[in-house]
């Protein structure tokens, strides 16, 4: 009578999914140990992308296409940009520019009786209403003796509508209220041009441009260029990912560092679960081998449970990273939690390359030794 040998992966459910959940209990305490630590470098992952959305909103939500700064300066945070009176004008002027508006920027403080923030004072065109907030939720836009402010700073500080806050040293009413302006590090406030000289002399710091219709903002970056020579001029993008760096580099060096150590311990969590998970059926894998089962099908059933096990456990703290991205600004509303698909994607595979080595790192005892005998020492 012959026997033939089926391959150990065939049947109605595959070997390394029946191997993970053949003892249930120990299968589910793998995968949401697993989950817990891709959790934790998911979570620290969206605070900083929070935070650097939220920093860069005011530049990331303008309707400009091109912005127009000193030479040499390239971002607004922990910088100082002066132009000359005429930068705005010249800027109008090239033939794809459908407008051109100026701002005027410094950073101080924003104070009342509850408290103090470090804050952005930008002063603009209120007739226009470019350069300004992106929407009102409450109020209307600043006067004479007036200033708008992020309504999570607003309501931070207890000042409301009408309050008097102290803008950069300057008592100042409170007109209307703003969203998306405040982070865990700063808020931002937003005056006329007239008040911003009024409280730091009349200056032109940034110089904001809009495309016609049909133009790039390459195309329209270079034709500003061309007219202002001795400026730095980027598109939106441009600026914005000079700003996202700066921030990253600086004010965000703490989180960053945070993320890296959550990521070391996140892999040797991972690493470690699936090694233990590995040693534990060593003995069920020397009795495949030593009914037949070849090396590579044994490599095959072990990086399946893999793959199972770290699949599931993503889902599963992607899942949990969601909510809490939800909840977690609800009880601190200057934190936000941003999950992005990069942060997804390069967690996974970075567990994914962590469980892999070290799930397999057993199985070259059964190349090694005979499979009876490595039975035998399991008994």
């Amino acid at each position: 009578m012959i026997h033939r040998r089926l391959p150990i992966g065939l049947g109605r459910v595959p070997l390394g999914r029946r191997v993970l959940f053949g003892d249930l209990p120990q299968g589910a305490l793998t995968v949401a140990g697993v989950a817990a630590a891709l959790l934790l470098v998911l979570v620290l992952d969206a605070v900083l992308a929070g935070a650097l959305e939220r920093v860069t909103y005011y530049l990331r939500t303008s309707p400009a296409d091109v912005f127009v700064s000193q030479g040499g300066v390239r971002t607004m945070h922990m910088s100082s940009s002066t132009l000359p009176t005429d930068s705005t004008s010249l800027a109008a002027s090239v033939p794809d520019a459908a407008w051109a508006a100026p701002i005027a920027f410094a950073s101080g403080a924003l104070g009342s009786p509850s408290g103090r923030q470090l804050t952005y004072l930008i002063g603009y065109d209120t007739s226009s209403g470019r350069g300004g907030p992106r929407a009102l939720v409450a109020g209307r836009p600043p006067g004479p003796g007036e200033a708008v402010l992020d309504e999570l700073v607003a309501d931070d500080l207890g000042l409301t509508i009408r309050a008097e806050a102290t803008v950069l040293g300057t008592p100042l009413r409170v007109s209307g209220l703003t969203s998306g302006g405040t982070s865990i590090t700063n808020t931002t406030v937003f005056v006329s041009l007239d008040q911003f000289a009024a409280m730091r002399g009349a200056t032109v710091s940034y110089v904001l441009v809009g495309a016609v219709d049909g133009t790039s903002a390459a195309q329209l970056a270079a034709q500003v260029a061309a007219a202002l020579p001795g400026a730095t001029v980027q598109t939106r993008a441009q600026f914005v990912a000079a700003e996202s760096s700066i921030v990253s580099s600086m004010s965000a060096d703490l989180l960053a560092l945070m993320n890296l150590i959550g990521l070391l311990i996140a892999l040797a969590v991972v690493a470690l679960g699936l090694l233990t998970s590995t040693l534990a059926r060593l003995r069920d894998y020397a009795v495949l081998k030593a009914v037949g089962a070849r090396t590579w099908e044994l490599v095959g059933t072990v990086t399946s449970q893999v793959l199972w096990t770290v699949g599931l456990a993503l889902v599963l703290a992607t899942g949990l990273a969601l909510v809490l991205a939800r909840l977690v600004p609800a009880l601190a509303p200057t934190v936000q939690l941003s999950v992005t698909p990069e942060s997804v994607l390069t967690t996974g595979l970075g567990a994914l390359a962590a469980g892999l080595i070290a799930a397999l790192l057993p199985l070259l005892r059964l190349t090694r030794v005979d499979a009876a005998t490595a039975f035998r020492e399991r008994q």
